[in-house]
């Protein structure tokens, strides 16, 4: 057994044992290491120790449990995941999420809760050279894009559906970039986990006149190509990372951002977006060597 497979054994156990009580120390005897050697194993193969797993994963559940079921009390909910009061909870809701179990609720928090979901198998592949490597900062100028808008709940096969559509109708778009540069935007809505991630698929657009700050959805333009939605980003600093490898893996990749790298920086994010784009390295969604670049936003020029 290598070091990745007993971590993920560890992980396995973690995840069936998250309501019950869970010490490092016993963690490491099952896996047969000193409590010393199994962090180090544990933080380098994951990036977090396993006492901030246990925790990080510990409080998202708590969050989607928050958000799944309004009507329950943050006190029941504290202790189905091991808080021994509710002060405990929502001190490490501040310190993990920088935000409290009533904010979650009313949706009301500024920024966007970094939650971590469990980690698989096929994650960590992803994850070495994040591990070792700082994503660049970046500063873009307005970014006009145009293409099918889907959301996507359980049913990923639509994605490659508005690719499809858009590639089928691409020479109607009098107004694109050549040659064509593509991006697939996203957005998280505050009940993403309820009604879905919606979806851009799209290509770029020659600049236009500068529209306002903030500017979302503007459909005038895609009237006369296809009807297709039209999206004006406006000009923001961005981190870039990249994901190399098939298409269907890049959520391994976004799992590592925002549930391992940015929970352990200051980096507040607060526009609900994200993009990939794919540019020369991009060889194909199935292709292993495939790179495609993940722009997070952090802050609007």
């Amino acid at each position: 057994m290598n070091n990745g497979q007993l971590i993920l054994q560890a992980i396995d156990y973690i995840e069936s044992n998250l309501k019950q009580t869970l010490s490092v120390l016993a963690l490491s005897r099952v896996s047969g290491y000193s409590q010393y050697h199994f962090i180090r194993l544990f933080q380098g193969v994951t990036g977090l120790t396993p006492g901030d797993y246990i925790a990080r994963r510990r409080i998202s559940e708590a969050a989607r449990e928050i958000l799944r079921n309004p009507h329950r009390s943050f006190q029941d909910i504290s202790l189905d995941y091991s808080f021994n009061d509710y002060e405990t909870f929502t001190r490490a809701f501040k310190r993990l999420l920088h935000t409290t179990p009533t904010r979650i609720r009313q949706k009301s928090n500024p920024d966007i809760p970094l939650l971590l979901h469990p980690i698989r198998g096929r994650d960590l592949p992803h994850w070495t050279g994040h591990n070792t490597a700082s994503p660049e900062v970046i500063e873009l100028g307005e970014i006009t894009l145009q293409g099918p808008f889907i959301t996507v709940n359980n049913d990923h096969s639509i994605i490659g559906a508005a690719w499809e559509q858009l590639f089928s109708g691409i020479s109607a778009i009098s107004d694109r970039r050549l040659p064509e540069k593509y991006y697939q935007l996203g957005y998280w809505p505050d009940n993403y986990e309820d009604s879905g991630i919606s979806f851009l698929c799209a290509c770029e657009l020659n600049a236009s006149s500068p529209l306002p700050p903030g500017t979302k959805l503007r459909t005038d333009r895609g009237q006369a190509d296809n009807n297709l939605p039209v999206h004006i980003l406006p000009p923001a600093r961005y981190l870039r990372f990249l994901h190399k490898g098939p298409s269907d893996e890049v959520s391994a990749t976004y799992k590592y951002i925002y549930g391992v790298f940015l929970p352990g920086t200051d980096h507040r994010l607060n526009l609900s977006y994200e993009f990939e784009y794919y540019g020369k390295d991009y060889l194909g969604p199935d292709n292993p060597n495939s790179v495609s670049e993940i722009y997070i936003p952090l802050t609007l020029l």
